[in-house]
C-alpha cells in the first residue's frame, strides 16, 4: 500500500528530499532504504512556465535569425501562409474554402 511520506511541500528550486519509513523522518535522497519524495505544492504552475522557456528558447535559437535573413532551410517561406493577401504556392487549396467563409465568421 502507500507509504505516508509527505512531511513538508518541497520546492522547484529543491524539488525532492529523502524519506526513511523505518524512523519516519527527512534523510538525504538516495539513503539506502529510503523514498525520494517530490513534493511541490504549486508544480503545476511551473510546467507552463517551463513550456513557455522552452518555446521562447527555439523562436530565439531557430526562428529569430531565419526572420533577420539567415533561412538556409526557407523555413519562413515554408511556413507562410498568405502573401499580400493571397495563400502562397503551397497553401493554395485553403483558396476556395477561404472564398466560401464570411468575411465576419473567419477565425
Amino acid at each position: 500500500g502507500p507509504i505516508d511520506s509527505t512531511l513538508r511541500a518541497s520546492t522547484i528550486a529543491e524539488p525532492m528530499y529523502g524519506y526513511d519509513p523505518s524512523i519516519g523522518k527527512e534523510v538525504t535522497t538516495g539513503t539506502p532504504g529510503s523514498v525520494t519524495v517530490m513534493a511541490v505544492d504549486n508544480l503545476p504552475c511551473e510546467l507552463p512556465r517551463d513550456a513557455s522557456e522552452a518555446f521562447g528558447d527555439g523562436l530565439v535559437a531557430r526562428v529569430f535569425p531565419a526572420l533577420l535573413g539567415d533561412d538556409p532551410e526557407n523555413m519562413i517561406g515554408r511556413a507562410t501562409i498568405c502573401r499580400a493577401g493571397r495563400p502562397t504556392e503551397q497553401y493554395q487549396y485553403l483558396h476556395d474554402w477561404a472564398q466560401q467563409v464570411p468575411l465576419g465568421d473567419r477565425s
